[in-house]
């Protein structure tokens, strides 16, 4: 069922909160949500298969909160089954996601809402992430938009600047969302009710939804603003399904997530339609996960060496035009022959992708 701009409430924003057996987060989700300055919301829970005391909680967390509360069950059928379904029970103009283990700050809402109002043209505001970890109440990176004190690649992109706010008006903005990210994080962001006007929905994807669903929706014409400030704490914990890609989370996690993560751009590319331009660009990106997150990070500097030099050659057969992959794979056949271990695949027979594709 797609939504009709015409129905949503003026002014209300609609947060859709999916959770599956997370009911000791429920407790700091709901406090963070009520705290919010903006008040002029509704809460929409939707219990994805929860086999825990999740609606208890529900039903004790909410009793007091004097907004519109639901809560819906359902089995469970993933993260973004349940955002679809809280879009399509959604009476507001705004919808905003909340990942039920993460903490809005009070401002959030009322910032991004505040943009929306004052920019018409734009469908998605958002902000930064603080990424803490759990166990030892530890800053890991004080914004998500900045890696290591480095600026993430899509701040250099032309924006018109209004207060805080910056609107993305850059050409090369959904080429950025193919290879880097816009780092558009559903849980810091608020939708106008009209960018699923057209039935674009989540895709069911394990991770990366937010940066699949950011290039399905600049595919569709959606206008992006961003707050270079924090709006949500992201906790970081074994639980995670998009975050232990690094630290010492088991290793085994650690790959299931990458795996999920080249998944995600491989449904892009089978099910979404791409300029010949925009498909190298995601070419290159999948090739580029396939080899340095896969590939190096994970199989090479963990001692899994066939594993890691299986991974460059299917990296190099996607995308055979980079260098540094290249010089990587060379010096990892030399490292084998230097220690006398037979490498278990030869040099790669590569045919380059067919350009008209």
């Amino acid at each position: 069922m797609a939504i009709n701009v015409g129905d949503g409430e003026p002014g209300l924003c609609s947060i859709i909160l999916p959770t599956y057996n997370r009911a000791a987060f429920l407790p700091d989700a709901i406090a963070s949500i009520h705290a919010q300055q903006y008040e002029h919301w509704e809460l929409i829970i939707v219990d994805d298969g929860s086999t825990d005391d999740t609606r208890a909680c529900c039903v004790e967390l909410t009793r007091e909160i004097r907004q519109p509360t639901r809560y819906v069950y359902q089995p469970n059928r993933g993260a973004d089954s349940a955002r679809n379904r809280g879009v399509e029970l959604a009476r507001g103009e705004y919808i905003a996601f909340y990942d039920n283990d993460d903490l809005w700050l009070p401002h959030h809402l009322s910032d991004c809402i505040a943009a929306l109002r004052a920019y018409p043209q734009l469908t998605w505001v958002y902000g930064a992430c603080r990424l803490v970890d759990v166990r030892t109440q530890q800053t890991t990176e004080p914004s998500s938009f900045y890696a290591h004190g480095r600026p993430r690649p899509f701040l250099a992109l032309h924006t018109q600047q209004a207060g805080a706010l910056r609107i993305i008006d850059d050409a090369r903005a959904l080429r950025c969302a193919l290879m880097d990210g816009l780092w558009n994080g559903l849980q810091v962001s608020v939708f106008r009710r009209r960018q699923f006007d057209d039935g674009l929905r989540f895709a069911d994807l394990l991770v990366a939804s937010d940066a699949c669903f950011a290039i399905q929706a600049l595919k569709r014409g959606a206008r992006l603003g961003y707050f270079d400030d924090v709006h949500a704490i992201y906790r970081i914990h074994a639980g995670n399904t998009s975050c232990p890609r690094g630290g010492d989370y088991p290793l085994e996690q650690r790959m299931s997530v990458q795996l999920s993560v080249i998944a995600a751009y491989e449904y892009l590319q089978i099910h979404e339609r791409f300029e010949p331009g925009e498909r190298r660009v995601l070419r290159h990106r999948i090739a580029r996960e396939k080899f340095w997150n896969l590939g190096y990070n994970l199989f090479w500097q963990h001692g899994r060496r066939a594993e890691a030099l299986q991974e460059y050659h299917r990296a190099l057969r996607i995308w055979p035009w980079d260098p540094r992959m290249w010089k990587t794979l060379l010096l990892a056949y030399a490292k084998q022959a230097w220690s006398g271990t037979s490498a278990p695949v030869g040099p790669p027979s590569i045919q380059p992708p067919d350009e008209s594709d």
